[in-house]
């Protein structure tokens, strides 16, 4: 319980951070964190998954395992619901991963992850590795198995409060 709950307090503070506003709901049916704007309708609804790393001792890098709800994930996207992967290290918080529960599904349903024999639920074990060299800034990738999830990482501007509004075509002139 710990270890989910300072998660989801690190993902409300990186919303925050980004100027975007977080609630918590008092009953938790699903959805841990609402994120939302004061100047825009939208809201996204976060469902935050934390996991432990497991440093490797060779490489710059982690891994970890995230446990999903196969109900949940199964479910009608409607409304959309983003789960917010969030990884605890022993120096503090690595890359977090923001992925729609759509995209969850898709990746699932071409054999990202494993089904948990125990609980049933959805297990990714998700490789964080850091190309270039440690001390220059690397880029991170994230995988799980053969699939690249490194689009995912930080990807706090696909929540639709943090999506760049669309422009508004100006109507031609006469």
């Amino acid at each position: 319980m710990f270890t989910g709950g300072s998660g989801q307090m690190a993902v409300i503070a990186e919303l925050l951070l980004r100027q975007c506003n977080a609630a918590v709901p008092h009953v938790d049916v699903g959805t841990d964190v609402f994120a939302m704007s004061d100047d825009r309708e939208d809201v996204a609804r976060i469902q935050v998954k934390t996991a432990r790393a497991n440093e490797y001792k060779k490489d710059t890098g982690y891994r970890a395992s995230f446990d999903i709800p196969m109900g949940q994930l199964k479910r009608t996207d409607k409304p959309p619901l983003f789960y917010a992967l969030a990884v605890r290290k022993k120096d503090g918080w690595g890359a977090f991963l923001i992925i729609s529960r759509n995209s969850l599904q898709t990746l699932w349903n071409e054999g990202c992850g494993s089904e948990n024999r125990e609980s049933g639920n959805l297990q990714l074990v998700v490789q964080y590795r850091a190309e270039g060299s440690p001390q220059a800034n690397p880029i991170w990738t994230a995988n799980c198995g053969v699939f690249d999830l490194s689009k995912y990482l930080e990807a706090w501007e696909t929540l639709p409060p943090l999506m760049q509004p669309e422009e508004i075509a100006s109507p031609p002139q006469a």
